[in-house]
């Protein structure tokens, strides 16, 4: 993946020694994004997946119901630049289904989103957003901000008409309202990261029914499992203990 660095020279310091060396150095895109003839918004990213990205986040913002109701795309790289048309659409959020899963699995896939990215490795620059089914990796995808990331995830799994039921999404980054909200209006009822929710996502998993797990590192993790009626039990198997 290395069209998406550049090389820049750095005086390196360690242990009271300096020298000369080159630095890997992520490629950022400023894409101005205009929407049925209006300038809409400029996102940062890194210059791939620009069409799931706007797929993705049109439609885990509710603005567009599938990826028909986007009429006319044009994205020019070079110019970076985006044009399209959408139809509007009534869409409202939905309340999740509840969501069944292994712990196993959440705490392999977990480590497995960590290990993956050769291009964290390069730069230390990005967050990754992995999608996956019981213990399959459906889809992972790297960005500079952790909502693009989600973005081009959700886009790639459209694009394929991926049922998202039964499906859990991984972060590398912690998890506020706004990246709930993108796992909601996505359908996906399970979200998982090394790092924390906020007070504000747990209240609107508690409305939409979302299950969020936290510090999945290791041998552990936290799983905030909540309803409107309080703290109710997560649903996975229970671990068969030995004969005493």
């Amino acid at each position: 993946m290395t069209e998406f660095t550049k090389q820049y020279p750095v005086l390196r310091y360690e242990d009271g020694r300096t020298e000369h060396s080159l630095d890997e150095v992520l490629a950022e895109c400023s894409l101005s994004v205009h929407i049925n003839g209006r300038r809409a918004e400029v996102l940062h990213c890194i210059p791939e997946y620009l069409e799931e990205m706007l797929l993705g986040r049109l439609y885990t913002s509710g603005a567009i119901s599938s990826p028909e109701d986007i009429t006319d795309l044009n994205i020019s790289p070079s110019l970076c630049r985006a044009d399209l048309k959408i139809r509007e659409t009534d869409r409202t959020m939905v309340r999740l289904p509840d969501s069944h899963f292994c712990p196993g699995d959440i705490l392999s896939l977990s480590q497995h989103l960590l290990d993956a990215s050769e291009l964290f490795r390069k730069t230390g620059n990005v967050h990754s957003v992995m999608l996956c089914r019981d213990s399959t990796v459906l889809y992972m995808t790297e960005d500079l901000d952790r909502s693009r990331a989600f973005e081009k995830t959700v886009g790639r799994a459209l694009m394929d008409h991926v049922d998202f039921a039964g499906t859990s999404v991984y972060t590398t980054g912690r998890i506020p309202r706004p990246i709930a909200e993108k796992a909601i209006w996505a359908g996906i009822p399970v979200i998982v990261s090394r790092s924390a929710p906020t007070d504000l996502t747990l209240e609107l998993a508690a409305e939409y029914n979302l299950t969020v797990i936290g510090f999945a590192r290791r041998n552990r993790m936290n799983i905030y499992r909540t309803s409107r009626d309080g703290l109710s039990a997560p649903s996975f198997p229970s671990p068969v203990r030995p004969d005493m």
